[in-house]
C-alpha cells in the first residue's frame, strides 16, 4: 500500500493525523543501509517508543502486531520479543 493509499483509508474527515511511522518508517524499523550499535539502536527504539505512546494508531498497531506477530521494529511501542510475550500470555487466558 502507498503512502497516498494509507493518507486516504486513514483520514476518514481529512483531520486525523497520520501515524508517525508512515513519515519516519526507519525510527520504528532501523537503518537499511548501515549497521547500529547496541547503544544506537536502543536510542533509536526508545524515542520510537515514546512516539508510540501519543499516536493515534496505537490500538490499531498493537491488535495487528498481536496477530501478525512481526520479527523485527517497534509495533504499538513494543519489541517483537514483547509482543510474542503478550501474545502467548493472552492465548493462555481461559474465557469464561
Amino acid at each position: 500500500m502507498s503512502l497516498a493509499e494509507v493518507e486516504a483509508t486513514w483520514r476518514v474527515d481529512g483531520g486525523t493525523p497520520l501515524p508517525e511511522c508512515t513519515y519516519d518508517p526507519e525510527l520504528h524499523t532501523g537503518p537499511r543501509l548501515t549497521i547500529e550499535t547496541t547503544e544506537e539502536r536502543a536510542a533509536r527504539e526508545a524515542v520510537a517508543r515514546d512516539i508510540c505512546t501519543t499516536c493515534p494508531a496505537l490500538l490499531i498497531c498493537e491488535l495487528y502486531a498481536l496477530q501478525t506477530r512481526p520479527t523485527s521494529g517497534i509495533w504499538a511501542g513494543r519489541t517483537p520479543a514483547e509482543i510474542a510475550e503478550q501474545a502467548a500470555e493472552t492465548e493462555d487466558l481461559e474465557v469464561a
